[in-house]
């Protein structure tokens, strides 16, 4: 009488599927044991762009300060600088103030001019406003609007 050995066992490989979902851990399974180092994540990198590719830089726009603003309101207007200062600094005043007090502005061409949230520093106070301007094809159709009205006369 023989007697039969027992099959070695064997274990079915994982298949590919499995493998690339990981099973869900619960709080006991991600607690590390008592005595074992902790590991912080790590974030993952950002990418590496090739070098054949062109890297893109931010560039800030020229910022229109005070004086420009005064020499570009003499070339448009043609007047003397020293008659157009007052008036641009008393413009530029009441815009100020009118802000400070929370009014909007509705100034065609330059846009709508809304307050979007204001704080007050001890500098002095910060805003952001949400400015509105008119795009070419609405210029293009009131445009075309105001040349129909003028036929209709």
């Amino acid at each position: 009488m023989t007697t039969k050995k027992p099959a070695a066992r064997t274990t079915k490989a994982a298949s590919p599927k499995a493998s690339a979902t990981p099973a869900p851990v619960t709080a006991a399974q991600a607690v590390p044991a008592a005595g074992a180092p902790r590991l912080a994540a790590v974030p993952a990198a950002a990418p590496v762009q090739p070098a054949d590719e062109p890297i893109a830089v931010t560039v800030r726009e020229p910022v229109l300060k005070k004086k420009e603003l005064i020499e570009r309101v003499v070339e448009a207007s043609g007047m003397k600088r020293k008659d157009v200062k007052p008036i641009v600094e008393s413009t530029l005043k009441v815009l100020g103030d009118a802000l400070s007090a929370g009014a909007g502005l509705v100034l065609p061409p330059f846009g709508k001019a809304k307050i979007n949230r204001q704080k007050d520093l001890a500098s002095g106070e910060m805003m952001i406003i949400k400015l509105r301007r008119d795009g070419p094809a609405y210029e293009a159709s009131r445009d075309a609007d105001e040349d129909l009205a003028k036929d209709d006369d």
